[in-house]
């Protein structure tokens, strides 16, 4: 298996959304009904 050149491009810019933490900014710029829920995801696992 091999990544094209654009899949490979855009799993970089996911990653770097990840890594800065502003993935879910973009989701809910994308979907308005988006609810960032990791905050509560950790107070529940601990």
């Amino acid at each position: 298996m091999r990544w094209t050149p654009r899949g490979a491009h855009l799993l970089l810019q996911v990653h770097t959304r990840v890594l800065n933490d502003t993935l879910a900014e973009d989701f809910h710029r994308w979907y308005p009904g988006f609810a960032h829920q990791a905050e509560e995801l950790q107070e529940m696992a601990a």
